[in-house]
């Protein structure tokens, strides 16, 4: 609030007592100690007009009511924030699945993926490891276009079972044409970790971390979805299964 405002007042306080050194804004609390300075300081002999005390009583109250809207934004902001940090604390144990192209090989020794098919193709996935090494192809035979996953049995090319942790993958899809259809990667597997941070959420599938926002469909344990289930891939046969 502007203070040039507040005149004839002949303080014994030291200046800068009430507001920063080179600032011309007071806070609440600033502004009525010194329209209290002003009144016990002010010449009887030319006491303030009625009109300007008003005028300032008016400013005075104009700052409480800004300063308690803001101090219940900052409390609602706050209570919002809380909620919906711990509202996702339900997704625990869901199967979901989200934006991606990587693969979680558990203790099982198996693990999924999926992916959107835009054109009706001849369809592989090469599995790689966290270095970028390949280390299995899967043939999915002639898929459709929409929604497909497969499962990965966490064996090499060569049959051999590979350690857990965290693995990539990438489409490949042929038209009968010979030209590239056009596909997008997705992650699916269960949320087994959430990791509440600086008011952010995180969810976890075995290793791999997932944020909220790339979250785009959530099923129950039994498998109950949120959309319309997702053609499964035999990749042994190459065929289509629900």
């Amino acid at each position: 609030m502007d203070i040039s405002s507040i005149s004839g007042v002949s303080m014994v306080e030291e200046p800068g007592s009430y507001a920063e050194s080179g600032s011309n804004e007071v806070d609440r609390d600033a502004f009525i100690k010194m329209f209290l300075a002003q009144l016990k300081h002010q010449d009887p002999l030319n006491p303030m007009d009625g009109s300007e005390f008003a005028a300032q009583l008016a400013q005075f109250s104009s700052l409480e009511q800004l300063y308690n809207v803001n101090e219940s934004l900052d409390g609602l902001t706050t209570l919002q924030q809380d909620r919906s940090q711990y509202e996702v604390l339900n997704l625990m144990g869901r199967e979901i699945t989200a934006e991606g192209a990587y693969l979680s090989l558990d203790s099982e020794g198996s693990t999924r993926g999926g992916f959107e098919l835009e054109t009706d193709a001849e369809c592989a996935v090469l599995i790689s490891d966290e270095n970028g090494t390949p280390v299995r192809s899967l043939p999915l035979g002639y898929l459709k276009s929409g929604t497909h996953e497969f499962e990965w049995d966490g064996e090499s090319g060569s049959g051999t079972s590979l350690p857990g942790g965290v693995y990539q993958f990438k489409v490949t899809a042929v038209t009968p044409y010979g030209e590239q259809a056009e596909t997008t990667s997705r992650m699916v597997g269960r949320v087994d970790r959430i990791k509440l941070e600086e008011g952010t959420s995180t969810l976890f599938m075995g290793e791999i971390p997932v944020k909220l926002a790339s979250v785009l469909d959530i099923r129950s344990a039994e498998g109950k979805g949120t959309t319309e289930p997702a053609d499964t891939v035999d990749t042994t046969t190459g065929e289509v299964g629900i």
